[in-house]
């Protein structure tokens, strides 16, 4: 069952996590009402899942960033530095939030609120790198598609069977690598409508959403990262 392969795996059981967060903040809104402080305090526990799961995520964050390294086989120069910049950004979020969390549990003593909020920014400028590389990705993959096409036409007039086998199999690895990052923008994108929302007041549109379209955004930024992620049918 393609459900509990992915729930074995972390990323899996992570996603499902998060999706579950997003969704009871959706229901619970900004509503009142017991039931909805029920689902409500199910959304934070759950976050709270997560944030504890993360304080394990270094490790695992550092040994992909060294194996990326200089990212010297990426072909194109601009995707490596947007890489590079990610990859630090993403490791540096690790601490702070380990900082924020151990503040709030009183085992060290600092304002746990700052962390938290360093950490949403963190989290902000990693989803604005995040962006920049797939609006790059894209523009890569659609230039090299076309070429692709007009090779694919050159060689049917031809009539070189092999050659046109090989052309159409190319262009469409770059067709599913083109709705991967469209895909991947999407999903970014609106992790960055909440994430600038939960940034401090006075920061573009900070505090200006609800609990319930926090919850549309999140979901539907999860609900790509599962079908991305989701087992592929052989």
């Amino acid at each position: 069952m393609d459900l509990v392969r992915v729930l074995e795996t972390y990323r899996g059981h992570d996603r499902i996590i998060r999706l579950s967060t997003y969704v009871c903040m959706f229901v619970s809104g900004d509503r009142k009402g017991l039931a909805f402080d029920r689902i409500r305090a199910i959304a934070t526990d759950l976050g709270g899942c997560r944030v504890i799961l993360r304080l394990f995520d270094d490790l695992p964050m550092l040994f992909y960033n060294l194996s990326y390294g200089t990212g010297s086989k990426e072909k194109s120069t601009l995707l490596r530095i947007l890489n590079l910049l990610t990859n630090i950004i993403n490791q540096s979020f690790y601490p702070v939030e380990h900082i924020a969390w151990l503040a709030d549990k009183q085992v060290i003593n600092t304002d746990s609120k700052k962390w938290w909020v360093l950490g949403v920014m963190i989290w902000a400028l990693s989803l604005v790198a995040e962006i920049l590389k797939q609006l790059v990705s894209i523009s890569l993959i659609s230039k090299k598609l076309k070429q692709t096409k007009k090779q694919q036409y050159l060689e049917s007039t031809d009539e070189r069977e092999e050659s046109l086998e090989s052309i159409s199999t190319e262009a469409k690895v770059l067709k599913a690598n083109l709705l991967e990052a469209r895909l991947s923008l999407l999903s970014a994108s609106s992790d960055f409508i909440n994430a600038i929302n939960w940034c401090p007041p006075g920061v573009l549109w900070a505090g200006k959403l609800s609990r319930s379209w926090s919850g549309v955004f999140g979901m539907l930024s999860t609900s790509i990262m599962l079908y991305k992620n989701w087992p592929k049918k052989s």
